[in-house]
């Protein structure tokens, strides 16, 4: 499994923060079939991506995951706690 230096992470621990941050950010959803794949939308139900419940290369599908979603707008990796003080300072000014 990929470890990104926080402990016992797992590629389905980083889809699900990966989603999230996605979620958060560019405001996309995430739906559930039946069968487990996640479905990715963007806000206006326009069709991004999926991931299968049991992805059979799950570093690749990450990976292929995350450039969808930076196709999309999404800002990877998230900046880090210094830039977004940094950007909020700009925008305050």
């Amino acid at each position: 499994m990929t470890n990104h230096g926080r402990g016992d992470s797992t590629v389905a621990d980083d889809i699900d923060d990966l989603l999230e941050y996605a979620k958060k950010s560019l405001g996309v959803i995430v739906e559930v079939d039946e069968s487990g794949y996640r479905r990715i939308f963007t806000a206006s139900h326009q069709y991004i991506t999926n991931y299968p419940a049991t992805p059979g290369r799950k570093e690749r599908r990450y990976r292929e995951v995350v450039l969808a979603l930076k196709k999309h707008g999404l800002v990877w990796p998230p900046p880090s706690k210094k830039e977004q003080r940094s950007m909020r300072r700009k925008e305050s000014s």
